[in-house]
């Protein structure tokens, strides 16, 4: 395919999966430019032996120039077993720093740009001051810590979750660890969701056993979660995207689309309003779910139905046009999108390609794990950091 019948065909595409999405942005000429670059960084891909993988969120470009396109976790692991020894990882950059820790010395791996360019709330809104005088203050405590977080934070956890798991982990660690607080974070509005869940699994193991939970016991396993909530650098312990979808969205968009199912992440700010909502009756539990963004996908692909109001960054609506174009999806709030996984360009991932620029490397000097050495080729990860944090990921691998 040559490059002119390449932009006419990402036109084409881009304008009838994406338009509503990015108004005026795929216009002839920029879909010409972004296919001349594709060419280059497809060359260097395979001059360099590079793996290119995307998440969900990212511009559209990149899910046709990369080898896979998904969530951070699934990502590393299909990194890991293609036995790739490059990975250039086009997401936020915690995403990428995580895929190094789960691969280790097996692959290099590099981000498009910095963790200042490619940051994410979660991680600028973590106190680890607040954090590290919590576990003083609770020495059987533990820490939950969702995979959207920092290395350093990673570190200090007994797990890592993901918006998939956490519940299950939780429910598994207050069994495991019966004197203990654990505390959920850095993300509330998943936290409040997990625990919920949490709590649902442990009654319904209880009942399963011919044991049920009695009101006092219950209590007691919830006042031993606690959610992180600590306003921090002007963050809210929150995913700003997902804060900004508010609790009167879900309704409003169901009864605009009477037929449709609502895929909401947990991440979202009509959380814990969404919650009550359901318990009362207000929103029908056959027509809303809490779901990463992996398993919208598998929603999506095998339900029914035929409609979906998709909450969560609008990068994910591409997705699921592009591969299910039998089924109609739309986002619950055109706002919802992140300028750090859209500061990811074209341009910046061919500079890092022809520069072999920013590598994540594990270093042994002793560089503060908060603030590790970085400069314009490498971003430092303390070797001990690195070890603990994987540590925590494999004891979630092993639940599951």
């Amino acid at each position: 395919m040559t490059v002119k019948e390449r932009a006419a065909r990402w036109h084409e595409m881009f304008n009838r999966d994406a338009g509503d999405l990015y108004p005026g942005r795929y216009t002839d000429a920029f879909c010409f430019e972004l296919a001349e670059l594709a060419e280059e960084i497809e060359a260097l891909a395979a001059q360099k032996g590079s793996m290119l993988v995307a998440h969900n969120y990212v511009y559209p470009e990149f899910h046709e120039v990369c080898a896979k396109v998904g969530d951070s976790l699934g990502l590393a692991l299909d990194v890991r077993n293609s036995g790739a020894t490059r990975v250039d990882f086009v997401s936020v950059y915690f995403m990428g720093a995580t895929a190094k820790m789960i691969l280790g010395d097996a692959a290099r791996v590099f981000t498009p740009d910095t963790p200042q360019a490619l940051g994410c709330s979660l991680v600028f809104g973590t106190d680890h001051g607040w954090v590290d005088r919590w576990l003083a203050r609770n020495p059987g405590g533990m820490l939950a810590t969702y995979i959207n977080s920092d290395a350093a934070l990673k570190a200090k956890s007994r797990y890592v979750t993901t918006s998939r798991n956490t519940g299950d982990i939780v429910a598994k660690a207050l069994v495991d660890n019966p004197d203990g607080q654990i505390l959920i974070l850095p993300d509330k509005f998943l936290g409040y969701v997990m625990k919920a869940k949490a709590i649902e699994k442990l009654v319904a193991n209880a009942a399963e056993a011919g044991k049920p939970l009695d009101e006092a016991q219950v209590k007691a396993y919830a006042d031993r979660i606690e959610i992180y909530d600590t306003r921090f650098n002007g963050n809210n312990a929150a995913c700003y995207v997902h804060e900004m979808i508010g609790p009167g969205g879900p309704e409003a968009a169901l009864e605009a689309h009477p037929d449709a199912d609502l895929l909401i992440h947990p991440e979202c700010g009509c959380a814990s309003s969404c919650l009550y909502k359901l318990a009362a009756g207000i929103l029908p539990r056959d027509r809303f779910y809490y779901l990463s963004t992996e398993q919208m996908y598998w929603h999506a692909r095998k339900s029914p139905k035929r409609t979906f109001i998709v909450a969560t960054e609008k990068g994910m609506i591409y997705r699921l046009r592009k591969e299910m174009p039998d089924k109609t999806f739309l986002p619950v709030s055109d706002k919802a999108e992140c300028r750090y996984m859209k500061g990811n360009t074209f341009a910046k991932l061919l500079r890092s390609l022809k520069e072999d620029r920013y590598e994540t490397v594990f270093c042994d000097d002793g560089c503060d794990p908060k603030s590790p050495y970085q400069d314009e080729r490498v971003i430092h990860i303390p070797r001990p950091t690195a070890h603990a944090a994987k540590a925590a990921i494999d004891r979630m691998m092993e639940i599951g």
